[in-house]
């Protein structure tokens, strides 16, 4: 009973710390608008809630199991240690978008990481969360006989382009890029041309968006 003490004790000392330090997610507050420190406030609000409601569920089963319980604790000190500091997500188009547009946005709906609470599947933009500069990188994948060239947007402004095609095989496309962002700024992928206009990009996990906070 006194591991099952110290697990508990550890992991109150541990949300009574992010909850201490949440007002410190961010160390340019001063430059923020009054709608982008509402998010901020918001995503800190919900990370707590989250680790709150591990810590819960571990204490109402903390006599039930050992081994879930230790399982527990550690994915809960897991949270605590990157919350507020690690960013980085990655997430799949799940199904493929056919006769794509100009300017279309590219949603990769599936979410598969998502630490820091920032990436949003269903506008498929990463929000910035935390200054600091980032890595980004996204692959598309094309079928033959089409020629799809995405680009990395951040805010209005294009960074980087992606050409994607060939014209006998399906082929895919990737491209990087790292630049510095400021609490709000979004970041999202777009279709910049596209033959002939039935193109389409594929999805089934080929076509794919990350990004993560650097320093």
């Amino acid at each position: 009973m006194a591991g099952f003490v110290h697990i508990i004790v550890g992991m109150l000392i541990l949300c009574f710390h992010n909850a201490r330090n949440a007002s410190t997610v961010s160390t340019d507050q001063s430059s923020m608008t009054k709608e982008q420190r509402v998010t901020t406030l918001e995503r800190t609000i919900h990370g707590l809630q989250t680790q709150n409601q591990q810590l819960v569920d571990c204490v109402m089963n903390i006599s039930s199991d050992y081994f879930e319980t230790v399982k527990c604790a550690k994915s809960i000190v897991t949270a605590g240690l990157s919350f507020g500091r690690a960013v980085m997500f990655y997430a799949q188009l799940s199904h493929t978008l056919s006769n794509v547009a100009v300017e279309q946005g590219v949603v990769f709906d599936t979410v598969v990481t998502n630490v820091g609470d920032c990436y949003s599947g269903h506008t498929g933009a990463f929000t910035c969360c935390k200054s600091g500069t980032y890595f980004f990188s996204w692959t598309i994948d094309t079928s033959a006989a089409q020629r799809v060239n995405t680009e990395l947007m951040m805010n209005s402004s294009s960074i980087a382009t992606n050409r994607a095609g060939d014209q006998n095989y399906h082929a895919t496309g990737s491209m990087s890029a790292v630049i510095h962002l400021h609490i709000g700024d979004e970041v999202w992928i777009r279709v910049k041309y596209r033959h002939p206009a039935t193109s389409y990009i594929r999805g089934e996990k080929t076509s794919s968006f990350t990004g993560f906070l650097i320093h």
